[in-house]
């Protein structure tokens, strides 16, 4: 239910790091389908960028894909040829979601409380 009065900035910004939450952040001011917008936005271009520097093998080198024992190599499955460069985009790639996340959000509900305090400045 969208809030029918002032938020909490650091609430809302906590928020925007919690799975599922940046969403009920949105929502509870009124601005989930321009945050769906945005987050769509940037995330489709930096995935996209992501896969084009680290690309996953088509195929996987079964000498490495497999231990002595028959079980999966999880690391190799997982981070693929070069688990640092795959770790180092991971990082950047949430900095970048996060950071335009708690911009948004915060900036929204600041525009959001003035609202309220124009209301009852007349």
């Amino acid at each position: 239910m969208p809030a029918k009065g002032k938020v909490s900035l650091l609430r809302q910004t906590i928020y925007c790091f919690i799975p599922i939450m940046d969403l009920y952040a949105a929502y509870h001011i009124k601005k989930l389908r321009w945050y769906l917008l945005i987050m769509l936005v940037i995330g489709i271009p930096l995935s996209i960028i992501s896969s084009v520097v680290n690309p996953m093998p088509e195929t996987f080198d079964e000498g490495k894909l497999f231990l002595e024992n028959q079980e999966i190599n999880w690391e190799y499955a997982i981070l693929g040829e070069n688990p640092s460069l795959t770790i180092a985009t991971t990082i950047i790639y949430q900095a970048i979601v996060f950071g335009v996340a708690v911009y948004i959000i915060r900036k929204w509900s600041k525009q959001w409380n003035t609202q309220f305090d124009l209301e009852t400045a007349s």
